[in-house]
This record gives structure tokens, C-alpha cells and sequence, in this order.
């Protein structure tokens, strides 16, 4: 490696990323093993491990990072190698937390156990988000390598989250009680990706959440649907009758307040790359096609309401009883332009409106999100999108819409307004995030990380 840091061409900072695949897949594999699915009960010794290791491995890389307690009980390591004098200050965010895997039988191989199939890398937050962790790792490796001792160092403040994925209000109340622990002139919150493999993209556009959890109540306990059924109002019935009047005959949302005529002005799959993606079956419609609309008018543009999870009796414990309760998670999105709180009020009272036979629901609100909506004015962004392309040997970055949620990004520019955020990464629609048989492109790994490379190389002043 000959190259230094203040002239890394993107050859050499793609010789220099290629170099640490093996340390990435090594440390990938150390890190996915661990089951840190944050507040689940029995998962306590994963997620401290997980910690940990994110703690030894950033401090091996010269960041002198420490362990933060948080207010939902998660821990997140922050620190920050500190610039010389008149540069600037990078912030680089992930997450070693991950969704649940309990659906096992869907996997093909552990979810735990990072396995290589067809050239890409399979386990449970391989993609979303600990691919991004060891990403950053192995970029400040190679800084570390190509920083002469008279070269100019910025700043580069770690934070990776122990809480994202399942709940994350502990980082923003550390955030708020600590603001100074996330000062930098750049936020890179690295948890975001394309739309398409191969094409290099920053998200300028998130929705946010506003989720209520609905209970529907009926009898005192389930009673016998031979002499009982027919007569006594079967609570699943009931709530299956409510979630139905959330859409209208075509599937598009249905309730005052949340429906809209607004159309995804920028970059997106159509429907039949929507279809593949999304892995649509035949002879099922994509909803909003027949209509004329396009997938990120309804994924990015409007609200959307989903059922995210149902408490009933599975059909393996099927009962002879007509149940007396069942409960469901509503996740509804918040595109930008809209408030979460006024959508969560619209909701809530649709689903109180719209109660049948008199059955007693109960409506619990979940922790608010807002939508985010990306300033690409500013100097950074450009600079990052030059190194993304660059990265890519592409003539530009794309910027897309996500219909994901961050709330880190607003809460972050609350408190730094003058700051730039950017929000990119290695996710895109082959990683099947959140779902069984999650992977990564190593490629997508190589690409991201040497745009990384390039931007805090350029960043110098």
C-alpha cells in the first residue's frame, strides 16, 4: 500500500478496502452470532456480549469508546478520536442490535451462524445493522494504516445503538441528557441503502411511526363453539372486523385524516421490480397498481397501515372454543409533511369509531416517530455523494425514498442544526431485512465502505 491518505485516489482506496474482506467476514461472523435482540427475556448475556464486543473492537481501532446505560435498558457505545486543530468532525452511527429470529423454520441455515451461499453472506443482522458496524471497523483500520504522522486527522466520534430495532427512545434520552457525547460537524447514519444492488444512493426521505397495539375483549375466557358458537361474539372475529375497515376494496388506507392523492416524485422501483423484490406471488396484485400509482407513492409518499402482529390461538392449538380475546400490533407510517402524534389521533379514533357489536377494545400507543426529510444543499452531502459514485464508478448518486424510520436523524439536528446528516448504506432489496434468510452483498460491503473511505479522507481541511 502506497498510497497516503491525503491523496487516496478511489483505486487505492478500492485496493485498500479489498484488503480488509477477510478481516470483515471474520468479524461479521463474530459479532452475527451474538443473539442481541434488545429486551427480550433469556437474551440478556447475547446483548452485554454483543457490547462488548463493540466496545473491544473500536477501541482496538484507536476510538476510545465507552459503554452508556440507557433509559430502555439498552447499552450504547460511544466515543470519539479526537481531531486536530481546525478539522472537522465525523460522526459514524449503526446498530448491533437485530429483529427477532424465532421463525427458525424459515431460514435455511442458522440465523446465528453467518453462512455463505451463491456469493452472499446469510444470518441475522448481517445487513441490518452489523454489517455496517464491521464496515466502520475496517475503514478506521485502513485510516489508522494510511495516516502519515504530519498528516491532518479529523475528528471521528463512534455511536452504535444497543435499541433500534425495538425501541430506541434510550438514545434519544441520552441525546437529550447528553448532548455533547454526538457532537460532530457530519452525522453518517449508516443504516439505509439502494434500491437496487449496484447503484450507489443516499436516502433523502424516511417516514416516521406512530404504532398502537389493539385489544379486543368479548367473554370472560373462551367457551365451547359447539353449545356456545354462534351466539357469543368471538373477540378474533370481532378484531379481524375492525383491522378490515383500515383499507378500502383496492387496499389503500381508508381512514380520515391518513388518506392521500400525493405521488413519489423521485427515483423508485416500478411494479414489476417491486414485485420481484418484494417477492410478490403470482396472481397477486401489487397493491395500487390498477390504480395507476406506484410502489414508493404508497411505501415513501403516504401513509400506510400494516399488521405487524396478532395474538390468537395458532392453528396447531386449534381449540373447539370461541375465543374471548385477541390483540394486534398496527404499525402505521408517517410520511414527511406529516405528525405523527395528529396521525396516531386519526388512527385511534377510526379504530374506536368503527368498534363492532359492542366489543370492549382496548388502544395502546406506541412510541412516536417522525418522518425525515434530507437538506442535500449543503458541502458534505455533496462530497459524500462524489465518494459514493466514485466508490461505485458511477457517473452519480442516486437519491431515494425510504419508507423506513430513524428517529436518531431529527432528534440529532435538533440539537446540531448547522450539522449535515446523510443517511446511506449496504441494505438493499436482496438483503431481506427483517425476514427470514437475511443477507448481504459483499460487494455492496466493499463499495459502501470505500465511499466511507473516500469522504473522511476528503474531508480533511
Amino acid at each position: 500500500m502506497t498510497a497516503t491518505l491525503p491523496s487516496l485516489t478511489p483505486d487505492a482506496a478500492r485496493e485498500a478496502m479489498a484488503a480488509q474482506m477477510p478481516f470483515i467476514r471474520q468479524a461479521l461472523g463474530e459479532l452475527v452470532a451474538y443473539r442481541s435482540v434488545h429486551s427480550t427475556p433469556g437474551l440478556e448475556a447475547d446483548n452485554a456480549g454483543a457490547s462488548d464486543w463493540v466496545v473491544n473492537a473500536f477501541r482496538e481501532v484507536g476510538v476510545p469508546v465507552e459503554a452508556h446505560e440507557t433509559s430502555d435498558g439498552s447499552t450504547t457505545v460511544i466515543g470519539l478520536r479526537e481531531p486536530d486543530e481546525g478539522q472537522p468532525t465525523v460522526l459514524l452511527y449503526s446498530h448491533y442490535d437485530v429483529q427477532p429470529a424465532t421463525d427458525v423454520d424459515n431460514w435455511t441455515s442458522s440465523p446465528w451462524e453467518l453462512t455463505e451461499r451463491d456469493g452472499r453472506w446469510y444470518g441475522r443482522g448481517a445487513a441490518d445493522c452489523k454489517g455496517h458496524v464491521v464496515l466502520h471497523l475496517a475503514v478506521l483500520r485502513i485510516l489508522n494504516e494510511l495516516t502519515g504522522p504530519d498528516d491532518p486527522k479529523i475528528g471521528v466520534r463512534v455511536v452504535v445503538e444497543g435499541s433500534e430495532e425495538r425501541g430506541g427512545y434510550g438514545l434519544e434520552d441520552l441525546l437529550d441528557a447528553q448532548p455533547e457525547l454526538f457532537a460532530a460537524d457530519t452525522f453518517l447514519i449508516v443504516d439505509s441503502g439502494n434500491d437496487a444492488e449496484g447503484v450507489p444512493a443516499v436516502a433523502t426521505a424516511l417516514r416516521g411511526t406512530a404504532p398502537v397495539t389493539v385489544t379486543v375483549d368479548t367473554l370472560n375466557q373462551p367457551m365451547h363453539s359447539g353449545q356456545y358458537g354462534g351466539a357469543a361474539p368471538d373477540a378474533l372475529l370481532a378484531l379481524i372486523r375492525l383491522l378490515s375497515t383500515l383499507h378500502d376494496d383496492n387496499g389503500l388506507v381508508a381512514v380520515d385524516g391518513l388518506t392521500s392523492d400525493v405521488r413519489w416524485e423521485g427515483r423508485g422501483p416500478d411494479p414489476e421490480t417491486f414485485r420481484r423484490d418484494a417477492g410478490v406471488l403470482d396472481g397477486v396484485d401489487v397493491i395500487g397498481e390498477a390504480q395507476g400509482l406506484l410502489p414508493n407513492d404508497l411505501t415513501v409518499a403516504r401513509p400506510s397501515i400494516t399488521v405487524t402482529g396478532l395474538d390468537s390461538l395458532t392453528v396447531a392449538d386449534a381449540v373447539n372454543a370461541v375465543p374471548g380475546h385477541a390483540a394486534a400490533h398496527v404499525s402505521l407510517r408517517i410520511p414527511p409533511g406529516m405528525d405523527p402524534k395528529e396521525g396516531q389521533d386519526a388512527l385511534v379514533r377510526h379504530l374506536e369509531s368503527h368498534v363492532p357489536g359492542h366489543a370492549k377494545v382496548t388502544i395502546e400507543r406506541d412510541t412516536l416517530a417522525s418522518p425525515f426529510s434530507a437538506d442535500t444543499s449543503g458541502p458534505a452531502l455533496a462530497l459524500l455523494m462524489q465518494s459514493l459514485a466514485d466508490a461505485y464508478g458511477a457517473e452519480e448518486t442516486a437519491q431515494i425514498g425510504s419508507g423506513g424510520s430513524i428517529p436518531l436523524s431529527n432528534a440529532l439536528l435538533e440539537k446540531y442544526p448547522d450539522a449535515e446528516l446523510a443517511l446511506f448504506g449496504i441494505e438493499e432489496p436482496a438483503c431481506r431485512i427483517h425476514s427470514a434468510d437475511e443477507s448481504v452483498s459483499p460487494d455492496e460491503i466493499f463499495h459502501v465502505g470505500t465511499a466511507e473511505l473516500l469522504f473522511l479522507a476528503r474531508s480533511t481541511r
